[in-house]
């Protein structure tokens, strides 16, 4: 299903259930350190939102594409962290390399973000990520937050204050730039904090990095 502009955006940063300052996530994700072309694309549409406020930019090293959440840390023994871990890992190791492309940004409610060409590889990674999660638990949506679909995305900011998407859609509709292609050949397990006042970001630190199939 592709990402569609919304007419209306709203603030990203509201409470979430069973979140509060300084509690940790594990989640899956892919992270774009070594993507300096992904960077640079982030940098020119962050530019041209740059003259609009209401909406907090992520830095260039905070990059990433979510794929599925494990738990609060202090909900996950260490134990069954690393079933899951090991678990996930043989799935992966059947998913080959992918190669995603990424050009024009969307305005979805929360935030402005770029949607990933193809798609459906990224959905049986997921799969397979929540596969190796149910292998352990039984049950893939034991996770901390419930998936309601999934829909791969980068995203290159967080709105903070609600109103019109049209500014943001005609700012953005105003950069010419070419498809960045980037090359996804593993998937971490990130601890993340999700960081409010005066940052509002989300950090990490990753807990382990497993490849995918090798070529």
């Amino acid at each position: 299903m592709a990402i569609e502009n919304v007419d209306e955006v709203r603030s990203h940063w509201w409470p979430r259930q069973g979140w509060h300052p300084g509690r940790l996530i594990y989640t899956w994700r892919l992270t774009f350190e070594c993507a300096p072309q992904l960077h640079q694309l982030a940098e020119r549409y962050q530019s041209a939102l740059s003259v609009i406020g209401g909406h907090n930019p992520i830095p260039a090293q905070w990059l990433h594409l979510t794929v599925q959440s494990v738990g609060f840390v202090d909900e996950v023994p260490e134990e069954l962290l690393d079933q899951v871990t090991k678990a996930v890992g043989v799935r992966l190791g059947g998913v080959a390399p992918i190669e995603l492309s990424f050009r024009r940004p969307t305005v979805i409610g929360e935030a402005v973000v770029l949607a990933p060409t193809p798609a459906e590889p990224l959905h049986q990674l997921w799969g397979e990520v929540r596969n190796g999660i149910a292998d352990v638990t039984g049950n893939a949506s034991t996770a901390a937050e419930q998936v309601k679909g999934f829909r791969p995305h980068v995203s290159l900011t967080y709105f903070n204050t609600p109103g019109p998407a049209q500014p943001y859609i005609d700012a953005l509709s105003r950069v010419e730039a070419n498809a960045v292609n980037v090359n996804v050949d593993r998937v971490a397990l990130i601890v993340q904090n999700r960081v409010l006042e005066p940052e509002w970001v989300y950090r990490w630190d990753i807990h382990t990095s497993v490849p995918l199939r090798a070529r």
